[in-house]
C-alpha cells in the first residue's frame, strides 16, 4: 500500500473539492487500496459513507472514462481501474458535464448504465435478463431508423 500521506499530498493537488463535488477524491482513494471496477468502486464509496451516499453508473462511469482521459487513472484489460501516479501532477480538475438533455449526452449516460452492468457479477443481472432483452430490441429498432 501507498504512503496515505503521498496519497493525501497528491489529492490535495486537485483541489478542496476534487471535482464533481469530490467523486475524483473518493475513486482515487478507493484505487489506494487496489485496482477495482466500476461496481466495485461504487460498493467502496458507499461503504466509506455507511451507506449515506452511492455514486450512480451514470456519475461514476463518465468520470473514470475522464480520468482515464486525463492519465490520472488506467484500465487494465480485465476492466479495472488503478491509479497512475504520473496522472496527479499534471492534472486539471475542471472539466465540463455529460450534458445529459443532449443526444450526446443520453448516449453517454446510457453507456455509463452498460458499463455498470458489465461489471456486475452474471448472477445479479440475470432476473433482469428479459427486460435487458426488450431494451436491446428498442436500441435496434433506433438504429434501424436511422439512414
Amino acid at each position: 500500500m501507498r504512503d496515505m500521506r503521498d496519497i493525501w499530498k497528491k489529492l490535495d493537488k486537485l483541489g478542496r473539492y476534487g471535482g464533481y463535488g469530490g467523486l475524483k477524491t473518493w475513486v482515487l482513494y478507493t484505487l489506494n487500496e487496489r485496482p477495482k471496477n466500476g461496481a466495485e468502486i461504487m460498493d467502496a464509496i458507499e461503504a466509506m459513507s455507511y451507506g449515506n451516499w452511492r455514486p450512480s453508473p451514470g456519475s461514476i462511469y463518465p468520470m473514470l472514462n475522464k480520468m482515464v482521459e486525463e492519465g490520472l487513472i488506467k484500465k487494465r484489460e480485465d476492466g479495472r481501474y488503478e491509479a497512475v501516479n504520473a496522472g496527479y501532477d499534471n492534472y486539471n480538475v475542471f472539466g465540463g458535464s455529460t450534458g445529459a438533455y443532449t443526444v450526446e449526452g443520453a448516449l453517454k449516460e446510457i453507456d455509463s448504465y452498460v458499463s455498470y452492468l458489465e461489471d456486475l457479477p452474471r448472477e445479479k443481472v440475470k432476473p433482469y435478463e428479459g427486460r435487458i432483452a426488450i431494451m436491446a430490441e428498442r436500441l435496434q429498432k433506433l438504429k434501424e431508423k436511422l439512414p
